[in-house]
């Protein structure tokens, strides 16, 4: 970090008005900076093919992101900056992957902050090749002080900048990709005509390093997952069955009579037939969405992040119980019941995780 960059809150403040005058931001987001270490520029076509490692994707012209419809395929715009190159997707994730990280940081730097509606978020930075941060922002203060040694000045300065603005967590995120680059997202460069990249998907997967493996392996949430994979159907449903009562309980969804049928049916280890998964969406998702809606934007609960919102928490465990109902192995959208338990708990969430864990190894007592 240079010293004679803005200083950190000047940086910060210009993230916070960023995301008030672009409310669209705060949704989902991917933003992207590569550095070289030679200062030689990349191309469009460059990053193309380093972003895609070597499956097809397309060059496109200079367009506006509001020119593409939002369900459409959304593209990534790519604009070189002196010998930097921003790259940025309205409700994409490339930039976030791993190994697109790793081959967008060879022979220089890459930082970048993805998030998506559900949640989910990645502070990244990678180097040479190796991906040496990925921290979720939006649990800063739970980071170790290992966490904080590959980029020891940027986090600890936003670390300081939340102790007084907590939910500011993406501007300070953003914060972070700035100092790391000296690379600044604005609102004009937001309305500007930028070349943009399409990808065939999947992108080509590149394996991981052995640090990054063993990390990964070490996950709490890789572990889970494993061990569902190798636990019988019948550890598998009544995994399942322990958390939707868990849930039921905990945030009062006894309320919707198709969740008894839920909690009766993973009990007996039956899967939903098509009909109970109309109900779901129809009687419990989308109630409790609205009501997390219509709750938003509600006075009481001004100050309080979206998570700490107790209708967004109810929401979240109404989608685990939709996907629960569905029985061992089910995902949609990448997602599974486990996930969303998690984000409705919040705090008690991995004592549960290490309870399920042992249930579905056969150890627990």
């Amino acid at each position: 970090m240079n010293d004679d960059r803005p200083a950190f809150a000047e940086i910060f403040s210009h993230y916070r008005k960023l995301l008030r005058e672009e409310p669209w931001l705060e949704v989902a987001m991917c933003w992207t900076v590569v550095v070289p270490h030679d200062h030689r520029p990349f191309s469009v076509a460059g990053i193309g093919s380093r972003v895609s490692g070597g499956t097809r994707h397309e060059v496109h012209e200079a367009t506006p992101l509001d020119a593409f419809p939002p369900d459409g395929v959304l593209p990534m715009a790519v604009e070189p900056a002196g010998s930097a190159v921003m790259l940025f997707e309205n409700n994409g994730f490339l930039g976030s992957l791993p190994e697109v990280l790793r081959r967008l940081s060879r022979d220089g730097r890459v930082c970048g902050v993805y998030w998506n509606v559900e949640g989910d978020n990645r502070l990244s930075y990678a180097a040479d090749g190796r991906v040496l941060v990925g921290l979720d922002a939006m649990f800063w203060d739970e980071w170790a002080g290992d966490d904080f040694a590959v980029l020891e000045p940027e986090l600890r300065a936003m670390t300081e900048l939340l102790a007084g603005d907590e939910d500011d967590w993406q501007a300070a995120a953003m914060t972070v990709v700035e100092l790391v680059t000296g690379m600044r997202l604005t609102g004009e460069w937001l309305s500007a005509a930028h070349p943009n990249l399409t990808f065939q998907w999947p992108v080509a997967a590149e394996p991981p390093s052995a640090e990054e493996l063993a990390e990964y392996r070490n996950d709490p949430e890789v572990k889970l997952r494993v061990t569902v994979e190798a636990a019988s159907q019948s550890r598998q449903f009544a995994a399942l069955a322990h958390v939707a009562e868990l849930l039921a309980t905990r945030f009062r969804l006894g309320e919707f009579p198709v969740v008894r049928d839920v909690r009766a049916d993973l009990a007996a280890g039956r899967r939903a037939g098509e009909q109970r998964i109309v109900e779901l969406r129809e009687q419990l998702v989308t109630p409790l969405a609205q009501r997390f809606h219509e709750t938003d934007d509600d006075d009481d609960v001004d100050g309080v992040s979206f998570e700490e919102n107790p209708a967004w928490q109810r929401m979240q465990a109404g989608i685990a119980l939709d996907i629960a109902a569905r029985g061992p192995g089910s995902a949609p959208m990448g997602f599974d019941a486990y996930h969303h338990a998690g984000l409705a708990l919040g705090d008690d969430w991995p004592a549960l995780r290490e309870t399920l864990r042992e249930s579905l190894s056969g150890t627990g007592a």
